[in-house]
């Protein structure tokens, strides 16, 4: 596998990306037409998905300063619906000589749908070493497939693009419970199926599957929907599967709180996620 480590400079747009902007890349204002292949969610309800959201706002930061996220939070403030045609806003009060402060907003019409800030940049510094280890668990081929979203989800969307293979043992799917689960952990395997390159889009889109954690934790069910995501970048390795080790540390007043690790399959440390999300009570299995 190759690692192109956080000092790797960007190169623009790639032509397999997940999304397409509508602009080219350096643009101040990029847009994006919301196809419902970056859509999830039951039929007649679709909405794109929050990390698709959060990587197209890191990828038109990368595009126009030419530098690498570092550090990158996003809220969500509302959904993007199929065919809505979504517009980002690029701001950048601070240019700096090695770190740029930037954020993004994102627009459909006059509504606002979410606001992006990011850290993007190089030091020139040769300590690598990272204290997070993955855990050590059968290769993805040796996994049982699991279901994305358990609750049915409308032809032609994100979900069927994507693979999960969940970890057996204590990690293992088991039917709805509507109980708390011992523990919040939970780690499983994830790809594209159509073998995107690892940028900084497939970082966000699945640094943002901790709900999938929660919905365990909870007992089954349809877990919380995400109030925000934070992305920390590490360094980028091309990999076939993403290795995720995902926590929830707590849930009160119908929030809970969680944080996700992604893994090359190589055993490399890529990036550390968290979020917090409105979350729902477990239910047992009717």
């Amino acid at each position: 596998m190759t690692d192109q480590n956080a000092s790797t400079t960007p190169q623009g747009a790639s032509p397999s990306r997940l999304m397409r902007f509508g602009a080219t890349p350096g643009s101040s204002r990029q847009t994006l037409i919301a196809d419902r292949r970056l859509c999830v969610g039951p039929p007649g309800n679709v909405f794109v998905f929050g990390g698709v959201l959060f990587g197209s706002a890191l990828a038109a930061l990368e595009d126009h300063l030419q530098r690498p996220v570092v550090w990158s939070t996003i809220q969500f403030l509302g959904p993007v619906r199929a065919e809505d045609v979504l517009a980002l806003d690029i701001e950048v009060p601070s240019p700096g000589r090695t770190i740029s402060q930037a954020r993004v907003t994102g627009r459909v019409g006059d509504r606002e749908i979410f606001l992006a800030s990011a850290a993007l940049g190089v030091r020139d510094e040769p300590l690598d070493h990272a204290w997070d280890q993955a855990p050590e668990v059968p290769p993805p081929e040796a996994c049982e497939t699991a279901k994305l979203w358990p609750h049915g989800q409308e032809p032609g969307t994100l979900l069927e693009t994507l693979e999960m293979r969940i970890v057996p043992g204590a990690f293992a799917e088991v039917e709805p419970t509507g109980s708390l689960a011992d523990s919040g952990r939970t780690v499983f395997w994830v790809r594209a199926r159509q073998g995107l390159p690892m940028d900084i889009s497939v970082l966000a889109l699945f640094g943002d599957f901790t709900p999938y954690a929660l919905s365990k934790a909870l007992g089954g069910g349809l877990g919380g929907v995400s109030l925000d995501n934070t992305l920390r970048v590490l360094r980028r390795v091309e990999t076939d599967w993403i290795l995720c080790d995902a926590r929830i540390q707590g849930i009160r007043s119908g929030f809970a709180h969680g944080d996700i690790r992604l893994f090359a399959r190589t055993g490399e440390l890529m990036a550390v996620g968290g979020q917090s999300m409105n979350a729902w009570p477990p239910r047992a299995k009717a």
